[in-house]
């Protein structure tokens, strides 16, 4: 009995035994199928961050921002350009409403509002090629891509990744062909994005159930005013998220990208017990939230209110910009045009009119106030600063007076741009009539004759060169709507300390190329009204009713500067130097103004002078005075 009781229970030992062991393998696959699973959802989620959607209005989209070096993204200078994240353009609105709010400008909100509806059909033109890419849908040709051209497969990567997770401890096991499922849609009760909130939180309009530390939270409708913002579900990296949560709708909000991608897939699996092999399929689901590579933005680029001919006292701040009466006005002259065909002058550009309006006021041509403009080309740069941009630190850029490091009857530009951490940075530079900036191929240029009559009293023309008005290669130009090169603004700003304050450095001087002189003229204000004919020691000057003309001495062999009614220097002989865009090389090249800050808009007050003409004998008028200027010297008019 003895032995025979032993026997049984060896025999039930060792049955035991295989079973555990059996149960062990089939535990041990279903846990490495996990991993595998979860391997196709991170893989498919990183391909669905890969991809890249051109939209006419924003440029090249995607859910990761991207710097300008993918290969794929050369506009018509062969530079590249940026890769605008979906969360980073609605982060970029709901702060500029923000702004626009605190600083109580209607027409600020106006084009903020455009925006908005922009980037609501760029959400749904970005979520179009998201299902399609998951779905399989995409016919030959019209594949989704990345950056550098690329055709991105987040299923075949899914599978591919799947399959590299074999499961072995099981005697024989295979993924099951066909099985793998991807789709698309959201986690209930959100998560954490990459996008901060704005600053200071006092200011952000934020809850603390609607972000996760300082950044919003995905999934939760984060309203500002009258707008609606959802965030999608987008972190630093790519990352599992519970399964459990998932869902494809939901109802509770106004709007949602989906985002989150659901890997499924099944597993034939073969085990025995010792006696009998068992045989099944093993389901198994995973999900994962995609990557954004949130864009710092190094060099948003400068705003530059400038004063070639000296400043009217009129115009102390930015904010005398939104307040001077005369810019409220609808009856200055003012023209809004766009360089077609190139930029202009100097790209071969010819300038029309463009359908620029507000509903705030103007149309176009003629009846738009200063003050309107102004505001839209604010609000151009400010959006560039994306969602890191400080609000009170904008606010106190705004009420502060410009610098004195340069006299305020000197020629002088005033400089804003963004540190690092948001805040405005300020910085100033002596300047001449000459460079003259170019305008951009279908971006925006106002001119507006007589805009302010000064105290002083002397009329100022302005003219506003908006080189970031349009977006992306589709509509933007040659150059996809991104900033002048002008290395001198930018020294001088980066001369600057941070804040609204600062020193400042850098200087702008004209030498006549190809020339041997002693001397060039240099005279302070384009005097583009009456005439005179002065006698100045070993040089003769001629201020005419088209604008300026300079002999240049020794009169023994003359060479005539002519100037006409305008501040691009068409006409002039010898031609005068333009600040232009540089072109990249044929293979293309990181854009320089993403690392250096180049010109975004420019606000440029040009001086009227009224002369009298001077009967014979000639003499030099009483009026303004003109300083002999050598060739060589850095010092201004």
């Amino acid at each position: 009995m003895i032995v025979l009781v032993v026997a049984i229970l060896a025999g039930l030992i060792v049955a035991v035994i295989l079973f555990m062991l059996g149960y062990i393998r089939i535990l041990g696959s279903h846990s490495e199928q996990r991993t595998a699973i979860e391997s196709a959802a991170l893989a498919a989620a990183k391909d669905l961050s890969r991809i890249v959607v051109e939209d006419p209005n924003f440029g090249l989209i995607s859910l990761s921002d991207a710097a300008p070096v993918g290969t794929n993204t050369s506009a018509g200078d062969r530079y590249f350009m940026p890769v605008h994240g979906i969360n980073t353009l609605l982060g970029t609105i709901r702060l500029d409403l923000i702004v626009a709010d605190q600083l109580n400008d209607p027409v600020m909100k106006e084009f903020i509002d455009r925006d908005y509806d922009n980037a609501m059909q760029a959400k749904d033109r970005l979520v179009t090629a998201l299902e399609s890419a998951v779905s399989g849908g995409s016919g030959a040709g019209s594949e989704p891509r990345d950056k550098d051209g690329v055709i991105v497969d987040p299923y075949d990567s899914a599978v591919k990744a799947y399959k590299s997770n074999v499961v072995r401890q099981t005697n024989n096991s295979k993924f099951v062909e066909g099985s793998l499922k991807l789709s698309l849609g959201c986690i209930d009760g959100g998560g954490s994005t990459n996008i901060p909130i704005p600053k200071p939180d006092t200011l952000s309009s934020v809850s603390s159930s609607q972000k996760i530390g300082n950044f919003y939270k995905s999934y939760t409708n984060i309203p500002f005013g009258d707008k609606n913002f959802v965030f999608a579900g987008i972190a630093e990296g790519a990352t599992i998220v519970d399964n459990n949560k998932f869902v494809k709708t939901l109802g509770s909000l106004p709007y949602f990208i989906p985002s989150i991608v659901r890997a499924e897939g099944d597993q034939m699996i073969s085990a025995t017990d010792g006696t009998n092999v068992h045989r099944g399929v093993q389901h198994a689901a995973a999900c994962a939230q995609p990557f954004n590579v949130y864009d710092p933005k190094p060099a948003p680029g400068i705003l530059s209110v400038s004063f070639p001919d000296g400043r009217p006292p009129e115009i102390a701040s930015l904010g005398s910009m939104w307040i001077e009466p005369q810019f409220l006005s609808p009856s200055k002259d003012t023209q809004i045009l766009t360089p077609l065909g190139g930029d202009y002058p100097g790209g071969g550009g010819i300038l029309a009119p463009n359908s620029w309006s507000s509903g705030a006021g103007g149309g176009g041509t003629g009846t738009t106030p200063v003050a309107l403009i102004w505001s839209s080309s604010f609000y151009d740069w400010l959006r560039r600063g994306g969602t890191r941009v400080d609000i009170n630190s904008v606010k106190a850029a705004i009420a502060a007076p410009f610098p004195t490091m340069v006299g305020a009857n000197r020629g002088h530009s005033n400089l804003f741009g963004f540190n690092a951490d948001g805040t405005v940075r300020t910085g100033q530079v002596s300047i001449q009539p000459v460079p003259f900036m170019t305008v951009s191929e279908n971006q925006f240029l106002a001119v507006s004759k007589g805009a302010l009559i000064s105290s002083e009293p002397v009329k100022y023309d302005l003219y506003v060169r908006d080189q970031v008005n349009v977006r992306g290669r589709t509509n933007g130009g040659r150059h996809g709507g991104e900033p002048l090169d002008n290395p001198v603004y930018a020294a001088a700003l980066a001369a600057g300390t941070a804040g609204t304050g600062g020193t400042y450095g850098g200087t702008v001087s004209w030498t006549p190329s190809g020339m041997s002189l002693l001397g060039i003229l240099a005279i302070q204000g384009n005097p583009w009204g009456g005439g005179l004919l002065g006698i100045i020691p070993s040089g003769v000057a001629i201020l005419g009713p088209y604008g300026l003309i300079t002999l240049i001495y020794p009169p023994t062999t003359p060479n005539w500067v002519i100037g006409p009614d305008n501040d691009f220097g068409q006409g002039i002989v010898p031609a005068t130097p333009v600040t232009n865009f540089t072109t990249g090389p044929a293979g293309g090249a990181a854009r320089p103004t993403y690392t250096t800050n180049g010109t975004d808009i420019d606000v440029r007050f040009r001086k009227q002078i009224p002369i009298l003409a001077a009967p014979p004998p000639l003499t030099v008028l009483a009026g303004p005075r003109y300083k002999l200027l050598e060739v060589g010297s850095s010092t201004g008019p």
